[in-house]
């Protein structure tokens, strides 16, 4: 007997092809940026422990191994992002200082 799919994993399945992508920072500050790219890690986090979840428990699961790999592939650069983005802010603030 097949289960229906939960809300987390038909969301995933809309969005997976994106979830290594970068968030398009045109027009956004550092700050700005920054925020959207920690809620992503968010989302990325409960997704993560979802689907760990069924994995591990379901015996019928939505989710796959593939599927938690390109999860954590997603968080792994996401993180990446975010530590671009505070290096950037970093640099730019020190950059600045020197100016004056």
């Amino acid at each position: 007997m097949a289960t229906k799919p939960s809300t987390d994993f038909a969301t995933y399945k809309e969005i997976m092809a994106e979830l290594l992508l970068p968030i398009s920072a045109k027009g956004l500050d550092d700050d700005t940026l920054k925020r959207l790219y920690e809620s992503k890690l968010v989302y990325l986090e409960n997704l993560r422990e979802k689907c760990f979840w069924e994995l591990n428990t379901c015996l019928e699961s939505h989710f796959s191994t593939p599927d938690y790999i390109l999860i954590l592939d997603a968080i792994k650069n996401t993180r990446s992002h975010v530590k671009n983005i505070i290096l950037m802010a970093i640099t730019d603030g020190l950059a600045k200082r020197k100016v004056s």
